[in-house]
């Protein structure tokens, strides 16, 4: 009995390491994400760096070249009710759970631009937004 006894807590630890990795989570859940920022040389050298290694780089600029920050930022698979929101500039970057159609909606100023591409998770796709100043 005494054996039994020992080995409960064991059981017990086992038991409920079984139910949290058979559980889903939030991670599980497939996402597309969307980092934002690249303010500053280095900040920005290192997320252009990192670009081939997203699905989608995302530029958001001037139609003079100067690069643009506070663009309020959607990418969304509507099909597949996923979504990534935040605000961004000059640079964001994105990645997706699987291949397919997106849609990248960015707003400056009240002027909103909208877009569909094509995208691969580590694609390494560019999209350049631009604004008139």
């Amino acid at each position: 009995m005494q054996t039994f006894r020992k080995r409960i807590p064991h059981l017990v630890a086992v038991t409920v390491c079984l139910a949290v990795a058979a559980a889903p989570s939030s991670a599980q859940r497939p996402a597309i994400t969307l980092t934002c920022g690249g303010i500053g040389a280095e900040e920005s050298q290192a997320m252009l760096a990192a670009e081939k290694s997203h699905a989608l780089t995302v530029v958001f600029a001037t139609s003079e070249g100067s690069w643009l920050a506070g663009v309020d930022t959607r990418v969304d698979d509507p099909l597949a009710d996923l979504q990534a929101q935040a605000r961004c500039g000059p640079l964001g970057l994105v990645e997706v759970p699987v291949a397919g159609r997106y849609r990248v909606v960015a707003t400056y100023r009240g002027e909103t631009r909208e877009q569909w591409v094509d995208l691969t998770p580590g694609g390494g796709a560019r999209l350049v937004l631009r604004w008139s100043e």
